[in-house]
């Protein structure tokens, strides 16, 4: 039997499509359940994204969980009947019906959609966030990872962490700041613009002031690519004598715990953040690529 969550796994989806190939028949009924749960989720990202505005407790931390949650909560309507299409695409293709969904109760599930976390998306234009360049957290790997390889070769720091640490801060690309006129900042790395004579964006942020957390308005640096970003990253992280500590870690918790001791977020739970990002399967699966050394 296939994991549930193959869609979002991509070892999990070659061994699907290994098994539609040997025998499409057998394979439908797991496959249609796959289909259903990949809609399912863009249905939720899509609810998300027709938010009317931020809410106290939003940013690129509360966006990353809520979305695993989602993708999570999908697999399992999916896995249990879902909107009933699943059985619908099986049956078309030859394969047999998924067995009817138990109640809600019995799944431990919310009835409907109330018992979701509130979700809201600021609007695009006037120094707000919108849906990235990325439509998927594979994409999102596939394009940076390449930037993250070279900055973390120039940092001596393995790659991963620094994609971790990106996808942390804006969601895996879903929360990337914009400027006044709407332009992307590029910004992956929150970066704000004390001592920067480039292009900013103001957006809405929150901070842990006094162990509380507060909403602020910030300005952060815009650039004009990604390459940029994880350029002036790396700069950055070698000009600031605070980061001298972090830079000299021999792996990648030493890095994240470094990084948090420099003060360089606010969030008292940063570091253990990055490393729970950093053992995701997408980015657990690039350790065969990692080439600066470094150890995670």
């Amino acid at each position: 039997m296939l994991p549930a969550a193959v869609y979002t796994d991509p070892n999990g989806l070659a061994d699907l499509k290994r098994a539609a190939r040997a025998d499409a028949t057998a394979a439908a009924p797991q496959i249609a359940q796959q289909a259903e749960a990949l809609f399912l989720g863009e249905l939720l990202k899509t609810m998300r994204s027709s938010g009317l505005g931020q809410g106290l407790l939003d940013g690129p931390q509360a966006e990353m969980y809520r979305d695993l949650l989602h993708r999570q909560l999908a697999v399992e309507l999916s896995q249990h009947g879902g909107l009933g299409f699943g059985n619908a695409i099986a049956g078309a293709v030859g394969g047999s019906a998924a067995p009817p969904s138990p109640s809600a109760a019995a799944l431990g599930l919310p009835r409907g959609l109330a018992g979701l976390p509130p979700i809201s998306r600021a609007g695009v234009v006037g120094g707000g966030t919108a849906a990235a360049d990325f439509d998927s957290q594979s994409a999102f790997v596939t394009e940076l990872w390449p930037h993250a390889q070279r900055a973390g070769q120039a940092l001596g720091i393995d790659g991963r962490v620094i994609l971790a640490q990106a996808a942390l801060e804006t969601g895996w690309g879903e929360r990337v700041a914009r400027t006044a006129d709407g332009r992307p900042s590029y910004n992956l790395f929150g970066i704000k613009s004390h001592g920067w004579g480039g292009a900013v964006a103001r957006v809405p942020t929150l901070e842990f002031r006094d162990g509380a957390l507060q909403r602020e308005t910030a300005d952060f640096r815009a650039y004009g690519s990604y390459a940029e970003a994880f350029d002036d990253y790396a700069r950055f992280l070698t000009e600031n004598p605070r980061y001298r500590q972090a830079l000299a870690a021999g792996n990648a918790a030493d890095f994240a715990h470094g990084l948090q001791a420099a003060g360089y977020a606010t969030d008292p739970a940063y570091a253990r953040k990055i490393l729970g990002v950093l053992g995701s399967p997408l980015l657990a699966d690039l350790g065969g690529a990692a080439s600066n050394g470094a150890q995670a």
